[in-house]
């Protein structure tokens, strides 16, 4: 990624990442055998470690002499234990794979830069023009190594009632841009009582981050640069002040309290990526039938409707003793095209796997949406997911962002000044220029 010139490190981190680097220069080269054996681990959470248990005997029936266990943690115990063990460079405190998010990939490439094994070195580069681009680029490194197994894809759109929005004489399909969105949103509190979405403040504003990606941009531009002071991050936050303005928010403090809002009727849509489809499914099964799905509404006809909201990825780390086992597990798990259909038809986890995109079973409609082609919808938007950088300021980049929301709207700041404010502070930290996009 460009922008690496710019960046600084403290003394102290450089000495952290001299621990890492030392306890983690073991080769990397393939070697792999006719009869794979031994025993693996991988770490992950939520519903990907689901996915990953149900998979396993499958695996172990093509492998019967590898052992796959699969720790199930939280996404904050994962990440804990990762840096915490990297840092050490003792191969017992880590795993053979392990869960890592886009955005957290640049972060440990970075600052770990011997931590993951380039699996291009072996025999990956085979498949990776099996993946829609917007989801293996940033796993490329700056010597064109893929560095982690791509797995599931977050692509956004519009999760909606369909029942309320019949109440209040909404058709979604009349809702084009952000403005009909916030209108309808008006009409919606006006006729029924009930807020369009939720927005969380402790945490991160999905439906910020997919505006800026609509403008093909995130915190940072292709070059590494804030964008804080570009068009797209004052638009996007002037949507985001209109639609507070007009009233259709349900304040919240977690994702968690939005979707408790959803259970109760409380919120009419929410606007999240394709796994929100999983929460909806196991935390609110009395809703099946009255859900829909619309694409993200856009900054004027014509723009681009597509944005990516998570999406995980299976890393090898470079102290594992069983290379071998784990890349054919990581491959039996992101390659496989009956593997990535059944993960989303399962859990909501969309795969950024082409070929199971394109399968006949996620053409079919889904009984609990209505019987809409709801994964026709995610894929059409999962090819068109834009390229964008998080470098590994991305976490550092996304707190300064979310506290210039919480400005904007909570305290009455202007857009200007809270934008400026997170850009400056941005810049200061991470050595960075302002973008000229």
């Amino acid at each position: 990624m460009g922008g690496e010139s710019m960046r600084y490190k403290t003394p102290a981190f450089l000495a952290f990442m001299l621990l890492a680097v030392g306890g983690c220069n073991e080769s990397t080269e393939p070697n792999l055998s006719d009869e794979p054996s031994g025993d693996l681990t991988v770490w992950a959470w939520n519903l990907e470690a689901d996915y990953l248990l149900d998979i396993v005997p499958d695996f172990e029936e093509m492998y019967p002499n590898i052992n796959v266990h699969i720790l199930k943690l939280s996404g904050d115990q994962v990440y804990q234990r990762l840096t915490t063990g990297l840092a050490a460079g003792v191969e017992s405190q880590l795993p053979d794979l392990v869960q890592v998010e886009n955005q957290r990939i640049d972060l440990y490439m970075e600052n770990f830069s011997e931590s993951f094994v380039n699996l291009s070195e072996m025999g990956f580069d085979e498949h990776r023009d099996k993946f829609v681009e917007g989801k293996i680029a940033p796993l490329i490194n700056d010597d064109d190594g893929v560095m982690a197994f791509p797995r599931d894809t977050g692509p956004m759109a519009v999760f909606y009632r369909e029942d309320l929005f019949e109440e209040a004489g909404i058709d979604p399909d009349e809702i084009v841009t952000w403005d009909d969105y916030i209108a309808a949103g008006e009409q919606m509190l006006e006729e029924t009582g009930t807020l369009m979405t939720g927005m969380q403040f402790n945490g991160d504003t999905q439906f910020y981050r997919a505006m800026l990606q609509q403008h093909e941009l995130l915190y940072f531009d292709l070059d590494g640069n804030v964008t804080a002071n570009t068009d797209a991050a004052y638009r996007s936050m002037e949507t985001l002040k209109a639609m507070d303005d007009a009233g259709i928010f349900l304040y919240a403090s977690t994702g968690e309290e939005v979707n408790a809002a959803i259970k109760n009727d409380a919120v009419a849509s929410v606007i999240s990526g394709s796994w929100q489809k999983g929460i909806i499914e196991d935390q609110m099964p009395e809703q099946e039938g009255l859900w829909r799905v619309m694409k993200m509404p856009v900054f004027e006809e014509g723009g681009l409707t597509a944005a990516n909201d998570g999406g995980s990825n299976l890393a090898i780390t470079s102290v594992s003793s069983n290379k071998e086992a784990a890349y054919l597990f990581g491959e039996f798990a992101s390659v496989n095209v009956d593997n990535q259909v059944y993960g989303a038809l399962a859990y909501g986890a969309y795969p950024a796997l082409i070929g199971a995109i394109d399968h006949p079973q996620l053409a079919e409609g889904d009984e609990f949406f209505g019987g809409q082609e709801i994964f026709t919808l995610f894929g059409e938007e999962a090819v068109d997911l834009p390229v964008v950088n998080f470098t590994d300021d991305y976490l550092r980049a996304q707190n300064n962002f979310n506290d210039a929301i919480g400005r904007v709207i909570l305290e009455n700041v202007s857009v200007a000044e809270g934008l400026e404010t997170a850009g400056n502070r941005l810049e200061a930290a991470t050595g960075r220029e302002a973008s000229d996009e």
